[in-house]
């Protein structure tokens, strides 16, 4: 699982925000913003991590309850693929 093609994260102004390029504009008319852990997140979704071990290092990285990490992570990326962001 990795984000498409055609969208990348920018820091504007102290935010995390999604930005479509490409034909992803065509499709993409919103704006998804992130927190720091939302952007840590996005830039793990590589296609060379899975869901499992993107919560690990989530948990590992904030000190943080695994389980609600899962939990966390799982609901992030349900909305991210809602969104368009990632393909399988």
């Amino acid at each position: 699982m990795k984000i498409k093609d055609g969208f990348i994260l920018k820091e504007v102004a102290g935010n995390n925000i999604v930005i479509a390029t490409g034909e992803q504009k065509i499709s993409f008319n919103g704006v998804m913003t992130f927190n720091e852990v939302g952007a840590a997140v996005f830039k793990l979704l590589d296609g060379t991590y899975t869901v499992e071990n993107i919560a690990k290092k989530i948990a590992a990285d904030y000190n943080a309850d695994l389980e609600t990490v899962k939990k966390d992570v799982n609901t992030l990326i349900e909305k991210m693929k809602r969104y368009g962001l990632i393909e399988e």
